[in-house]
């Protein structure tokens, strides 16, 4: 069924007994090569192998999942992965260097020994699933022989960028590369960076001239119906200024995908062009649901407070803050509200998985770190999974930092409660404040991985310098409370 091929000087009886009894298959073909180049070693294990699925694996590599070979080759032959791994990137820099990063990388893995201090976890777990990548890396790569189109370069000297170049020159012919997350791997050792790696790496820089080279990662979103026993009364408010095209995306989007049947959207312009209003109102005309209020106020603290106490239902009981520029993918709102019905009492904000234009994930929710310098701690603030493929969750995940104003529900009795947004913040940070006041009163804030929105805008979260001095101040008088959610992050 599965031919296993490894390269070591000398043949290895109990790392191949070791590969056979993981595998779960009554019997494999186990080919061993002593030729110190990798390209031709796996060269002619394509050619000899008596099976079409070969395991090209590292010798200093332990398989810690059992009985895994009959399904995932099953799942590789009905699929139109040529090539999957455990771990793999999205993006092929010109440097060649696919790990400088982690962020374009996805999969898993364990290094020295299979504890959890050890796994480098570079993305979320899919289980059943094959990601797409551009490359993968050679501590265990699966190929479909009946699908490649390339075989290994035999010009790479030693045993780097080999599989680079294989990976890139198949996906460049069509073949899809993936990662699985159903075969867990412990690496021993670490690949030598010698001189055969220098110029490994000159060869292949030079031989793709057409680097970087990326791929589009795919969102992953739930469309299934969503149960709801009882349906509270949301308010979307949604503060703009120009951009009537990207509101009416905004608007549609609601429309669209939202089936939560209890909710009323305020549209409230905050100094919009004359022209820019008129677009606006007549593509809310007759619109259910709507309304649409000018309040040419730019400072968003004061303006919710103005809107909350004067413009939404009085009967309504969840607050949802959304972005203009943001356009749901499936019904995010009914999503939310499910979480926060299953634990009213403790729900505090609740957030979703926000992506950017090129797929990459926007925000997973806020972040704090702290960073050790000579000097002392600093602080940080950021996002969680900022730009990365696929480091997320695509489920609940309760009791995090909390989540950004650009699609954030609060009920609105702890939204009164605190206080609103803290109108001190000028520019930016309020929602910062917001969610560790949320957590001062007892409250858990929630991520709902499974809500999808995508932020149309191409601007960089910017923090001004004022309000963060602000955040700095608030947080320093509740240390105790926010530390556990502080990250501490590059130790020296």
């Amino acid at each position: 069924m599965i031919t296993f091929v490894y390269v070591a000087k000398q043949q290895n009886p109990g790392f191949e007994r070791h590969l056979v009894v993981s595998s779960g298959l009554t019997s494999c073909e186990v080919i061993h090569s002593k030729e110190s180049n990798f390209a031709k070693a796996y060269n002619q294990g394509l050619k000899k192998a008596k099976n079409d699925i070969i395991v090209f694996v590292r010798e200093d590599v332990e398989l810690q999942s059992q009985d895994w070979a009959s399904k995932l080759v099953e799942q590789i032959e009905k699929s139109e992965f040529g090539i999957v791994g455990i771990i793999g990137s999205i993006i092929v820099p010109m440097s060649g260097l696919v790990w400088e990063k982690d962020e374009p990388l996805v999969g898993r893995i364990w290094y020295e020994s299979y504890e959890s201090k050890n796994e480098h976890r570079f993305s979320e777990a899919f289980p059943s699933q094959i990601i797409e990548v551009v490359t993968v890396d050679d501590a265990l790569f699966i190929v479909d022989r009946k699908k490649i189109h390339s075989n290994f370069d035999t010009s790479y000297k030693g045993d780097s960028f080999y599989d680079l170049d294989f990976c890139l020159a198949n996906y460049e012919k069509g073949i899809k590369v993936g990662v699985t997350f159903d075969l867990r791997v412990v690496k021993k050792g670490f690949n030598s960076r010698d001189q055969d790696w220098i110029n490994n790496q000159k060869l292949f820089v030079t031989k793709h001239s057409n680097l970087p080279f990326r791929l589009k990662p795919k969102i992953i979103v739930n469309s299934g119906h969503v149960k709801i026993e009882r349906t509270p009364k949301v308010s979307i408010i949604i503060c703009a200024k120009g951009k009537p095209i990207e509101l009416a995306s905004c608007l549609e989007s609601i429309y669209e995908k939202t089936k939560y049947p209890n909710y009323e959207i305020v549209v409230v312009d905050i100094g919009s062009e004359p022209d820019e209003i008129r677009s606006m109102i007549e593509y809310i005309k007759g619109k259910d649901h709507t309304k649409f209020i000018e309040r040419p106020i730019e400072h968003l603290p004061s303006v919710m407070e103005d809107i909350i106490e004067n413009q939404i239902a009085s009967d309504s009981e969840l607050l949802l803050f959304c972005d203009p520029e943001v356009i749901i993918l499936n019904d995010a709102v009914s999503r939310m509200v499910k979480a926060f019905l299953e634990d009213p009492e403790s729900c505090g904000t609740l957030g979703i998985r926000m992506h950017n234009r090129n797929n990459m994930i926007r925000h997973f929710g806020l972040q704090l770190f702290s960073t050790e310098t000579k000097e002392g701690y600093e602080l940080g603030i950021g996002y969680q999974g900022y730009q990365s493929a696929y480091r997320y969750k695509n489920k609940v995940v309760k009791n995090v930092l909390g989540t950004t104003k650009d699609f954030m529900m609060i009920p609105k009795a702890l939204f009164d409660k605190i206080g609103g947004f803290n109108k001190s913040y000028l520019y930016s940070l309020e929602d910062f404040e917001l969610n560790i006041s949320s957590i001062l009163e007892g409250k858990k804030n929630i991520i709902v991985g499974s809500a999808v929105c995508y932020y149309l805008g191409n601007d960089i979260p910017k923090f001004m310098p004022e309000d963060f001095t602000t955040l700095v101040n608030f947080i320093n008088l509740h240390v105790d409370t926010i530390t556990p959610f502080v990250e501490l992050l590059n130790v020296t």
